[in-house]
């Protein structure tokens, strides 16, 4: 196994407590021990997670890489099971009907062996194995490590008195604060221009009065980013119809959907209880129906390309409308493949 310090190929034998010969540096995994993971593969789902140490990260996002890695490593070859059933399938059709019979039981491990649709690595597993590698090599460079700064007196005396004379003219609202530490700590807010908040009040020590500036303008321009949830795919309908902002206002609803699904299958979680009728009564009941079953969590898309993706909806001139009023607009074409650099930007992230 390689040491990723010394990069180093130290043999089971030489690596006595979990120590590389060479450099004495500790691993965090041995396959050996029945890990599934080496050091090697969790520092190449950084890189991945991270583009190479350029994009700062959640938890989350590390968890997807190492979903995928589950996903792509499955021993199962469910191709070699088809191949066989058909082979004597066909056999069995012109001599022995024994055959037909063997062709069916092997349908049997072909279906068990199918890939998942579901993610198969617990959150909670992932944790254990993040908990051991901070323990072997320190905090990963990039991780987003939220500092709760509650509102007190001192943050509202500091702001300017005037400040809600003024406005941004766009706005993104999600459904987690991960976003939300996501995008700020990419600098996406400076590098657009925009609020950035999450609809239950994130971040807490400036909520309100940034909401109040956004309220101020008429022409202000609402995108919606969010996971495949019931709760997120009718986040665009609570904000048109509870007073956020003026009438006015355009919200584009740019988050997941069931019809991003596709791609990420594999890495799909169970469903989010929660109310669909905004759905049905929205003449969304294959949407629903899919919600009633599977979520699909923002997260799954690489840091770089929610940052990417992102500016590419905030640089489309023609969302689609939602209704015949023109209030909501939906672009499900943003989130929807990989954005190249100039979709993104140069500087569209720190």
């Amino acid at each position: 196994m390689k040491c990723i310090h010394c990069h180093a190929d130290a043999k089971y034998s030489e690596r006595t407590n979990r120590t590389c010969p060479k450099c004495q540096h500790a691993f965090a995994f041995e396959p050996k021990n029945g890990d599934r993971l080496t050091d090697s593969a969790f520092q190449a789902a950084l890189d991945r997670v991270s583009s190479d140490g350029t994009v700062k990260w959640t938890a989350r996002h590390l968890y997807y890489e190492l979903v995928r890695r589950t996903q792509r490593h499955s021993k199962t070859r469910p191709w070699l099971f088809g191949a066989l059933a058909v082979v004597a399938a066909l056999v069995g059709v012109f001599t022995s009907p024994q055959l037909l019979v063997i062709a069916g039981l092997l349908c049997v491990p072909l279906v068990l062996s199918l890939p998942s649709k579901m993610a198969k690595l617990s959150f909670a597993d992932f944790k254990r194995l993040l908990d051991r590698w901070q323990q072997a090599h320190g905090q990963p460079k990039g991780l987003i490590v939220r500092k709760e700064t509650p509102r007190t007196e001192q943050t509202t005396r500091a702001l300017p008195s005037d400040i809600q004379h003024y406005s941004f003219d766009r706005a993104v609202v999600t459904d987690h604060r991960e976003t939300v530490d996501l995008l700020l700590a990419n600098n996406f807010h400076f590098e657009n221009n925009c609020a950035i908040l999450t609809e239950d009040g994130y971040p807490e020590s400036a909520f309100e009065v940034v909401r109040g500036m956004l309220k101020n303008n008429p022409k202000l321009a609402v995108y919606v980013l969010h996971d495949a949830t019931p709760q997120g795919c009718t986040l665009a309908q609570r904000l048109a119809t509870d007073g956020w902002f003026q009438a006015s206002a355009s919200i584009v609803d740019v988050g997941l959907g069931p019809e991003h699904a596709g791609p990420f299958r594999g890495c799909w979680q169970a469903a989010k209880p929660a109310t669909q009728t905004g759905l049905v009564a929205a003449g969304k009941p294959t949407a629903a129906k899919w919600l009633a079953r599977y979520s699909l969590e923002l997260a799954v898309v690489r840091p770089e390309q929610i940052i990417k993706r992102l500016f590419r909806a905030l640089s489309n001139a023609a969302p689609r409308p939602i209704d015949d009023g023109g209030v909501i607009f939906v672009d499900s074409a943003s989130f929807a493949s990989d954005a190249s650099t100039s979709d993104g930007g140069g500087d569209s992230f720190g």
